[in-house]
């Protein structure tokens, strides 16, 4: 009913269901609800900044929300996967959650199970590569995401687009600047506006015509 006190009895019927029965089913959807009224009440958050971007009040109750929905994301894709272990998509979310939560160590098994999944192996090995990324271990990470774009089929959609961005930072950080601006310049040729490409191409070309310190 997309309003405060009918999820709050939903919620409370499952949950008192959940403990009578002992069936982790009720609780779930308890989660989803909750889950969806608190995503509803950030996008109304979001739309009243909007009206009025300097109220101070606004913006604090929009922080307290986002913090409030990151908890309960954690806890209900952790209890779903704890109670369904052989359910690879439960892993793969709450597995996300974690690298929201810069929990990479943690994160990276679940990904590594999760693209058992046909429906998920793209995405998880590109998971992957990015918790690598972020822990610095550079090599792991542009050998993940080589191996996910030659497991992609189609190489020029949305993930496809993602995978070789990912492999480009990656070669960035790593040094290797020429990979680098080889990767970004196919993908602008591709889609000039995807993400901040065109500014790595301009950055990156710059700093070849830069004259060398003598």
């Amino acid at each position: 009913m997309e309003n405060e006190q009918s999820e709050t009895d939903a919620i409370s019927m499952l949950e008192n269901t959940y403990k009578a029965k002992k069936d982790f089913s009720y609780k779930q959807r308890a989660g989803e609800i909750k889950i969806r009224g608190l995503k509803r009440k950030i996008r109304e958050a979001k739309a009243a900044l909007e009206t009025n971007p300097d109220d101070a009040q606004i913006k604090a109750s929009l922080e307290e929300l986002t913090g409030q929905l990151n908890d309960a994301e954690l806890e209900h894709y952790k209890l779903s996967m704890q109670n369904y272990p052989t359910n690879l998509a439960a892993k793969y979310e709450y597995a996300l959650r974690l690298v929201r939560n810069k929990q990479y160590n943690e994160a990276i098994p679940l990904f590594q199970e999760s693209q058992k999944d046909p429906r998920r192996k793209i995405a998880s090995m590109n998971q992957i590569g990015f918790c690598f990324f972020m822990k610095g271990w550079l090599a792991d990470a542009i050998d993940v995401f080589n191996r996910a774009i030659e497991s992609h089929e189609v190489k020029d959609d949305a993930a496809g687009k993602e995978l070789r961005y990912n492999l480009a930072r990656a070669y960035e950080e790593q040094g290797d600047k020429e990979k680098a601006l080889e990767i970004y310049r196919k993908i602008a040729q591709l889609d000039f506006g995807y993400k901040d490409v065109s500014q790595r191409v301009d950055k990156l070309r710059s700093q070849k015509t830069e004259p060398t310190s003598q």
